[in-house]
């Protein structure tokens, strides 16, 4: 298998035929590569190569064969193992051995980087890879941080939950590149987060009133962290009422508080969280919080309330009690009875056992029934029932009457506990406050609309009367079923309205621009007109204003209308439905503003001859 020329051995100038022709056939018969020393590092790949034509070629590693009948090695993630002296035979077809050469002197450089790295949460960390070899660059990369791609080292200043990830730490060496994946396991010792409240109050039977107590807490490794929960120091085993939960960054501990539970199931409860994880120290290995949990079982709700009335004034309530179970049973009833505006017209206890009590209650009036039922941990409340005794004679509890003119009076008439409840008349009788005189005087009103608390009635008085001071009123009421209430007085007194004051005139260039004039604190009200005179030595003007005003008002007054001239008297009245006040004092004005007069100075009481 081995071919010679001639030409080539005598142009080489060998010295002797026998020896040139067996290293010719060895060197024309075996090809190897690279035939040089190697660094790589560890994880990457190399090939190397034995050719020949003569026979199968035998490899060698540090002397030992490693492979028969191949020409070629490609080695793939290299390590230690593969590193040393590669060396090839020539193995003829007659068996013997012919051509051994040296192929390569692999070095394999290991990367310094533990797959698991560990920290603390809070602590500081550089995380670790390198490798013996000046010319390999490293870079980081990260999918879950990518501020880290690119780096030549990572450093955390502050270990988080977030940082517990994987690294990649690529190593590279000319055209080779070794990625080698780095998990920062982040040590978080069992701590609470969220701690419920000291002392947790949950009542009982309320429709959807299923609650969960939860703890959140952090613990790293989740794997090795457990949760269990006391209840007066004994462990709690009914996995269907806890739920726990390890997430990722924090997990969650919960008992499900079930929508029925009994004063039995309160008590203290302890949650303990522990990590065994080997690398936290054991004084650091548990965490537990502590609270109580207080059950109300509050009684059950009456129901079905029921009214029956006897009469306008006597009546039986009864209801229904249905506890689920002995703890909803109440000790007593309060049975309170209100009027529309929430007043409480009447309110009695009863055993937790008794289902109807009687009363009397004032007929004709809209009531609301509250039933409220207790025990040792509250109270609960009935749906409010409203009814409305039957009606009786309406009684007048009281009246108000003003004047609206000098013969037009309007009558308010208030009835007691709703007894103007179907009033359909009003008989009003009038005559002079203080006189014997007889009450023929009398004027049916009708009610439109029927009453219940109060009733407006309008209605007109002889002229004669109209200017009287004092008039006193006799008032009954009369409801759809003739019920007449008793008759009651009322009297209603008009005063007129003391003197005013021209308090203040105020010029502009020389004539009369704005005039005051302030009203008395006497009198009746309310004054439904104020006149201002304006008197020259030659003429008088009266300007008015009508309105509803009151005692102490200020009325302004446009003086425009007022012709040029140096001096002006003012002088004004009030008057109210009784008639026509006193004049004011004159006031004198000439071109300047005047001081603000009050009705209790002089000016104010001078009464003019007009």
């Amino acid at each position: 298998g081995i071919t010679i020329e001639a030409r080539d051995m005598f142009q080489k100038g060998y010295p002797t035929l026998v020896f040139s022709l067996w290293l010719l056939g060895a060197q024309g018969c075996l090809k190897v590569y690279p035939a040089a020393s190697i660094d790589q590092i560890e994880g990457s790949s190399v090939y190397l190569s034995c050719t020949t034509s003569c026979g199968s070629v035998i490899w060698y590693i540090n002397g030992k064969v490693i492979a028969n009948s191949v020409q070629g090695l490609n080695i793939l993630n290299l390590n230690q193992t593969w590193a040393g002296i590669y060396e090839c035979d020539v193995k003829l077809a007659n068996g013997s051995l012919f051509g051994h050469a040296w192929v390569a002197n692999i070095t394999v450089h290991s990367i310094n980087a533990p797959e698991d790295q560990y920290a603390f949460i809070g602590s500081s960390i550089n995380l670790t890879c390198s490798i013996n070899m000046d010319s390999a660059l490293i870079n980081w990369y990260s999918s879950e941080d990518p501020t880290v791609n690119g780096s030549s080292s990572v450093f955390i200043s502050i270990v988080s939950l977030r940082d517990d990830h994987s690294y990649i730490c690529a190593v590279v060496l000319a055209t080779t590149s070794v990625l080698k994946t780095i998990h920062l396991h982040v040590i978080a010792p069992p701590k609470i987060c969220y701690i419920p409240p000291p002392k947790i109050v949950i009542t009982s039977n309320r429709p959807n009133n299923t609650k969960y107590i939860s703890v959140i807490f952090s613990s790293r490794p989740a794997n090795s962290t457990t949760v269990v929960w006391y209840k007066n120091r004994v462990r709690l085993l009914d996995a269907a009422n806890i739920t726990t939960t390890l997430g990722a960054l924090e997990g969650n501990t919960s008992l499900m508080i079930p929508q029925l539970i009994k004063r039995e199931d309160s008590g203290f409860y302890t949650v303990v969280i522990e990590n065994s994880f080997n690398k936290i120290p054991a004084i650091m290995r548990s965490s537990n919080i502590s609270f109580e949990l207080k059950v109300k079982v509050l009684p059950a709700t009456p129901t079905n309330i029921t009214i029956y009335q006897l009469d306008s004034v006597q009546l039986t309530i009864e209801w229904n009690l249905h506890p689920e179970f002995p703890e909803e049973n109440a000790s007593n009833l309060t049975v309170q009875v209100q009027y529309q505006n929430g007043h409480v017209a009447y309110q009695t206890t009863v055993p937790g056992n008794i289902a109807q009590t009687s009363l009397a209650l004032f007929p004709g009036i809209d009531y609301t029934i509250n039933l409220i039922a207790y025990n040792i941990d509250g109270y609960v409340v009935a749906r409010p029932t409203q009814f409305t005794t039957l009606p009786a004679a309406p009684f007048i509890y009281s009246a108000t009457i003003q004047r609206r003119n000098i013969t037009a009076v309007s009558v308010f008439v208030d009835f007691a506990y709703n007894g103007g409840a179907g009033v359909t008349n009003l008989n009003i009788s009038y005559r002079p406050a203080g006189s014997r005189l007889d009450w023929s005087l009398s004027i049916i009103v009708n009610v439109t609309a029927l009453a219940t608390f109060s009733v407006h009635a309008g209605m007109e008085i002889a002229q004669q009367y109209g200017s009287i001071g004092q008039l006193e009123f006799k008032i009954a009421a009369v409801n759809a079923l003739f019920f007449w209430s008793i008759s009651r007085v009322f009297n209603e007194t008009i005063d007129l309205p003391g003197p005013p004051c021209v308090a203040q005139v105020t010029y502009w260039n020389g004539r009369p621009s704005i005039a005051v004039v302030q009203l008395s604190e006497t009198g009746s009200p309310p004054i439904i007109q104020v006149v201002l005179v304006a008197m020259t030595p030659n003429d008088r003007r009266f300007l008015n204003k009508s309105g509803l005003y009151m005692h102490g008002d200020q009325i302004v007054f446009n003086l425009s209308s007022l012709a040029d001239h140096d001096v002006y008297a003012f002088a004004a009245y009030a008057s109210n439905y009784a008639g026509d006040g006193p004049y004011s004092a004159q006031v004198t004005y000439s071109g300047e503003t005047s001081e603000i007069c009050k009705p209790q100075f002089a000016c104010c009481y001078q009464i003019l001859d007009m």
